[in-house]
């Protein structure tokens, strides 16, 4: 047990940020487009380390999946592979005046875009809502799913040209405003009935969304660009790594999605790259226990193969998600964040990694030198996808970013401490498994039975309580409790509630959700939604789950009875 002990400290202390920023570095230089052949290639390079580093080929499985912009897995549909090659813009009236290319900004293409079919001279308008673009290049700094609807495939326009910015905080200095020359990456839908629309979109810096504004307030305003692209049917790649090479029973999975443009570096060049250190490190140290890495689609990718695995009963035990793990605090503005496994799933694992998260955070003199914070279960990520199959599925991570989904999230913005601290808490939590830490244990499950009393507390002598209580006990191990609350918690529920797909909603359904929905349930609608389906597949009962969403999310359970009501008549949830 010693020797074992020995290896483990060892293994933990092999981790060095250096080397976790070095492969940050190398993947940023990839435009890691899903179903583009940069994303390949960024997948072969991990491949490539970790063969150079002594790991086996049979060790390495490539799992592929249709990108046909046709093909839906549980409630996600899939895009088309889109690959830029090269887009440039410029103003030509009443002035000539250059606005950006993708030889500055790889993201100055809208993924997603079309094609030009060479150079085109367009008039350029603002866009104002739903009216006549034909034949237009239309400048907008609105929501680009909203205006693809409303001025491609409504208004029939040929090209659109955005700012705008994702999530932003002024709090942290993240807006257009205080950011006026980083250009954000952005999306248009490309299924196989936008892709036919053939619309060409760009993404410009604020500086130029201005100076493109003054032209068309003038009059006579006219764009000149070209854009080249492939759009096509394609393929999804997961590629999944067996860093232990050990196989008896469920084990754990560290998931990562390795695609975003470049540089992409904290989103998330630096999950992925700290997924394959960790990788390297546990074969090395011939860890006993079966651990695999999967790099991921975002979404499209993990969906497919998570119904796979569930398939062939391969699911694990947990996993862990890291998206974007390497964040310097100080010049990103950000926090390190741990997203709670929900309730209604086995909380061990998830307790546990936050103790080692806690106990490793750097310290001068016992003073925290970091920013961590626990927040409720949060959609938005590859952990979703395993949640709502039943899987504990904690995500790791750093929110918000000044930087995020933008050319300037550069591997400049890196924090090497960061990255050790994130990475031997992973490390620590799995070498949990094979020697147990007793401080570690005591705390988690002390943890566990405080949140317990809590969440029992809250839900007695209300209705649904009584298809809680033994599900709340097991997942939270405080069988100690049973007794005290047995009495008030016996109110069940009235009607059934269950998912009518397999997996994660994923993030398109979104579009679909009315505005005064959005305004009635909060900001956490998103997170809410993905709770609730995850949990109508475990607990199966209406009341019950909108009772645990509401203590969940600190949220009146009138709000949580109206989301769920609309999912219902949307078909995303079935009541009877």
């Amino acid at each position: 047990m010693m020797n074992i002990k020995g290896e483990m400290i060892a293994m933990v202390e092999k981790l060095d940020g250096r080397k976790v920023k070095s492969l940050i570095e190398l993947l940023s230089g990839f435009h890691r487009v899903r179903g583009s052949k940069d994303y390949h290639d960024s997948m072969m390079a991990a491949i490539d380390y970790l063969k150079r580093s002594g790991m086996p080929s049979r060790r390495f499985k490539v799992f592929s999946y249709p990108a046909d912009g046709k093909t839906v897995n549980g409630n996600v549909a899939t895009t088309l592979a889109w690959e830029p090659i090269y887009g440039e813009m410029w103003l030509e009236r009443p002035e000539r005046f250059f606005i950006t290319s993708t030889s500055i900004s790889k993201v100055a293409l809208v993924s997603g875009s079309a094609g030009s079919e060479g150079w085109k001279e367009l008039s350029l308008v603002q866009f104002e809502g739903k009216k006549d673009y034909s034949n237009k290049a239309v400048l907008a700094s609105d929501d680009p799913v909203k205006v693809f609807q409303q001025a491609v495939v409504e208004g029939g326009a040929s090209c659109l040209i955005f700012n705008y910015m994702r999530k932003s905080f002024e709090e942290i200095g993240r807006s257009l405003e205080k950011l006026p020359e980083m250009t954000n990456y952005l999306s248009i839908p490309y299924d196989r009935e936008a892709a036919d629309k053939k619309a060409v979109a760009f993404s410009i810096t604020k500086e130029k969304y201005d100076l493109l504004a003054g032209a068309v307030a003038r009059g006579g305003a006219v764009v000149g660009f070209r854009s080249e692209v492939k759009l096509t049917e394609g393929e999804l790649e997961v590629l999944q790594v067996d860093a232990t090479g050990v196989e008896n029973g469920p084990g754990v999975i560290i998931t990562a999605h390795l695609c975003h443009p470049s540089p992409g570096a904290d989103d998330n060049a630096s999950g992925a790259a700290l997924a394959v250190e960790l990788a390297r490190i546990l074969h090395q140290a011939e860890f006993p226990f079966p651990v695999k890495i999967a790099l991921v689609p975002e979404y499209l990718g993990s969906v497919p193969y998570a119904l796979q695995l569930k398939r062939e009963k391969k699911l694990p035990l947990f996993t862990v998600n890291l998206d974007m793990v390497g964040a310097d605090q100080d010049k990103t503005g950000s926090t390190f964040i741990l997203s709670k496994v929900p309730p209604y799933l086995p909380q061990k694992w998830g307790r546990i990694l936050e103790y080692f998260i806690t106990e490793l955070m750097p310290r001068n003199g016992g003073y925290p030198l970091k920013r961590f914070g626990e927040i409720p279960f949060m959609a938005g990520s590859d952990h979703c996808v395993f949640t709502t199959l039943g899987i504990p599925s904690p995500f790791l991570g750093h929110l918000p970013d000044r930087y995020y989904h933008s050319d300037f999230d550069t591997p400049s913005m890196m924090d090497r401490v960061e990255l050790e601290w994130v990475g031997r808490s992973v490390l620590k939590t799995l070498e949990h498994i094979i020697t147990p830490d007793p401080l570690a244990a005591a705390a988690a499950k002390g943890k566990m039975i405080g949140e317990l009393h809590e969440i029992l507390s809250r839900i007695a002598g209300r209705e649904g309580a009584g298809d809680l209580l033994d599900l709340l006990v097991s997942n939270y191990e405080g069988d100690v409790l049973r007794g005290n609350f047995a009495e008030a918690c016996g109110l069940s529920s009235s009607r059934p509630l269950e998912p009518t797909f397999e997996s994660s909603l994923g993030l398109e359904w979104m579009k679909i959700v009315p505005q005064e929905l959005k305004n009635e349930v909060g900001p956490e609608l998103l997170s809410m939604a993905d709770f609730m389906a995850g949990g109508s597949l475990v607990i199966g009962s209406r009341e019950a789950v909108e009772l645990l969403t509401s203590i969940h999310y600190g949220v009146p359970i009138e709000k949580v009875r109206t989301l769920t009501g609309w999912m219902i008549e949307r078909s995303l949830l079935r009541s009877s």
